[in-house]
């Protein structure tokens, strides 16, 4: 069973919607955190084995069997959490608010998406509930296009909806959004997308926790082109039980003169910060996707 394939559909999503209406977050969380632990018993399944891989690899690749197995557990109890989390609240903005933690950062990022004469571009890699996180910030008013997978499936394209419907700019994908991008970051405005899933069949790797990935850059050649900074954003649940937004400074892309080593610089400084913030917080980091294609689970 290909439960990736699911949760993506439209049936998993629109049942994710009807249940976390449904039931108790509390009753949610226990059994979201029974369906983790026998989906992370799975290992031949290509999304548990992915996840097996990305654990070892940014945990030092030196776990044990029995400590890969648990943190592969962990990611998806988490997963499981930030399900219910999302889904219970999807239709209630009050509810949204109440769970993502307030921050001066988060204000001043909010008030300049609303300056003309400050574009950015913000990216995020797939940590904890992000997508509650970006719902918060539109909530509280932050303004933006976000850029999304370019072929969505029926799952995804009911998430974009619910997106839009908070006043957010949802493009999937395309020379033509890539266009639009560029254009409303020089004229102010901000664009935001998740840059830590890797692309099939890319002919050029980045350094990713000190492993060649092939990760997107055209992000950064959009920043270049806009001469607009990078501001990475990320999400991560507290101690308290409450979801935090931890927000860099503008991060100005370097000219070299030579585009392919600008976009490999630009492009590197960006995740080493993302490098950071999973480390920070490794079980949280919910990439269901081979970050590094060719790595083997027990090579140092």
């Amino acid at each position: 069973m290909d439960w990736q394939r699911i949760t993506n559909s439209r049936f998993g999503v629109q049942f994710g919607l009807v249940l976390g209406r449904a039931i108790p977050p509390k009753m949610g969380y226990r059994l979201a955190g029974w369906l983790a632990r026998l989906l992370a018993c799975r290992k031949s399944s290509p999304m548990v084995a992915a996840v097996r891989q990305n654990q070892w690899v940014v945990r030092g690749g030196n776990l044990s069997p029995q400590e890969l197995d648990s943190a592969v557990a962990e990611v998806f109890t988490h997963a499981g959490r930030c399900f219910v989390d999302l889904y219970h609240n999807l239709h209630k903005p009050d509810g949204i608010l109440a769970r993502v933690a307030d921050s001066p950062k988060t204000q001043e990022y909010i008030q300049r998406s609303l300056d003309p004469d400050f574009g950015a571009f913000i990216v995020a890699p797939h940590l904890s509930n992000f997508d509650l996180c970006l719902l918060s910030l539109a909530y509280r008013g932050l303004c933006g296009q976000v850029l999304t997978y370019g072929q969505p499936t029926g799952g995804y394209q009911i998430q974009n909806r619910i997106r839009a419907e908070t006043g957010l700019q949802i493009t999937p994908v395309s020379p033509e959004t890539h266009e639009k991008a560029i254009e409303n970051m020089k004229n102010g405005g901000f664009v935001i997308t998740a840059i830590d899933r890797p692309i099939r069949r890319k002919a050029h790797y980045l350094n990713f926790f000190g492993r060649p990935s092939p990760l997107p850059a055209g992000h950064i050649q959009m920043a270049i082109e806009a001469s607009v900074p990078i501001i990475v954003a990320s999400a991560r649940l507290d101690e308290t039980g409450d979801y935090q937004i931890d927000f860099s400074d503008p991060i100005p892309m370097q000219r070299t003169g030579d585009s392919a080593e600008e976009i490999r610089v630009n492009g590197e400084a960006v995740l080493r910060l993302i490098e950071e913030r999973i480390r920070a917080n490794p079980g949280q980091w919910l990439m269901y996707y081979p970050a590094w294609p060719d790595v083997l689970i027990g090579e140092k």
